[in-house]
């Protein structure tokens, strides 16, 4: 079927417009109600006597713009995600219209879909063609992309997939496939020689921010001790002119005004005196504490033993490092029973998944340092606060506050 197709751009929107038929069915108030974060954002408008659909672009990003930035890999997992959440909503995955012009990306490069009612054809052979669409224009400099890219669509071709055999596909790496148990056992000791490495980098991250301010900070720290100091001295010396004239002329109210806003000025600069102290103390607390947890520092290798059988491998740790509480009764307690604890609304690459407002797919990662153990945020979208302040590592403490995106935990130490 032919439709009639335009791109238009209102303001600071753009719209994909397509014809709509004259029916309303289930897939159409499910596009008007919007329900599915994987399909683009539809209204249905009329003009000139006929009813359009306004597909919404302009808040995404074109995926032809990112390509190249993406692991093809993860992509087409999240795309195979997008498939299933739209097969669960009873939608029929042949009326989506998979071109690479009509492919966009979130914030969190997970990809949006156009569903189009009126519009049929073959899923499998749609995405088929998006490969090829994707291999015209992939930078040929990462050979590891470009590979994947072609043995993905050579298995598409060949073996015509379900979407359970697409998700083993994307999930099993090459070599597993040759030999399980050496390939394995060859992955176990990639991840924990990248664990240490990790370890190395944070530490060295740790002495950069914990032993020294840097100087642009303690030029800023002299000029607001400037500024207070003359705030303080101009209010006093205005307080005693003050308080002069009206022993020498008695209570005249423009010597009691200035009285008063002279006083309000004093009290300001002592006020910002006691924040830059209190800063102060923050500071040096978080440096004494890192100190600390340095001279305590043990090896992973001491913590963690590794086991291999004919089957599986499996990572045995001692004992749990804290567990944190939920405040939210829905939730659960999480156990953290790793040194290197991730926490984040991804699978793949988290020890911990939490669904939820204002989680990224890795928001924070718990690691032990010696007898402290140590949050660091992993550059997540809205951060990570302690006790109502926003940090970027810190050494937590028995009944610390933490709040991961709009859910808050009290920690507790094992």
């Amino acid at each position: 079927m032919q439709l009639k197709e335009q791109w238009i751009r209102e303001g600071f929107s753009s719209y994909y417009v397509v014809d709509k038929g004259q029916k309303l069915t289930y897939e159409k108030n499910i596009l008007r109600c919007h329900t599915l974060r994987c399909l683009l954002p539809c209204e249905f408008r009329m003009q000139d006597g006929k009813e359009y659909y306004y597909y919404e672009t302009g808040i995404y990003t074109t995926l032809r713009e990112r390509i190249n930035m993406l692991d093809p890999k993860l992509f087409f997992a999240y795309l195979i995600e997008s498939f299933e959440e739209t097969e669960s909503y009873l939608l029929n995955l042949d009326h989506l219209k998979l071109e690479l012009e009509l492919l966009f990306l979130d914030k969190e490069d997970h990809p949006v879909l156009c569903y189009l009612p009126e519009y049929e054809k073959n899923i499998l052979e749609q995405l088929r063609n998006f490969l090829e669409e994707c291999i015209e224009i992939i930078s040929t400099q990462d050979k590891r992309k470009v590979r994947f890219y072609y043995e993905f669509h050579s298995f598409l071709v060949k073996e015509k997939p379900n979407i359970e055999q697409m998700k083993s596909y994307l999930e099993i790496r090459p070599k597993e496939k040759v030999g399980e148990k050496q390939s394995k056992k060859e992955n176990m000791l990639e991840i924990t020689e990248k664990e240490q490495n990790r370890e190395l980098e944070i530490n060295e991250d740790h002495e950069k921010n914990y032993n020294y301010e840097s100087k642009e900070k303690i030029v800023r720290k002299r000029l607001w001790k400037t500024f207070y100091g003359v705030i303080c001295a101009g209010g006093f010396s205005t307080m005693i002119y003050c308080i002069i004239q009206i022993f020498k002329y008695g209570f005249y109210y423009l010597f009691l005004a200035g009285l008063l806003c002279s006083i309000s000025v004093m009290c300001l600069g002592v006020y910002g005196f006691y924040k830059l102290w209190k800063n102060d103390q923050n500071n040096i607390r978080n440096v004494d504490s890192y100190d600390e947890a340095q001279e305590h520092t043990t090896s992973l290798d001491d913590q963690t033993t590794l086991l291999a059988d004919d089957e599986k491998t499996v990572l045995l740790l001692e004992q749990p490092i804290g567990r944190l509480i939920p405040k939210n009764d829905e939730l659960t307690e999480i156990v953290i029973n790793d040194n290197g604890f991730i926490i984040g609304s991804c699978m793949e690459g988290t020890d911990y998944q939490i669904e939820g407002t204002g989680i990224s797919r890795r928001h924070l990662r718990f690691y032990k340092e010696g007898k402290n153990i140590c949050c660091e945020d992993l550059n997540s979208t809205n951060g990570v606060k302690i006790n109502g302040r926003k940090i970027s590592k810190c050494v937590l403490h028995e009944g610390d506050r933490i709040k991961i995106g709009l859910e808050e935990f009290l920690f507790k130490e094992e």
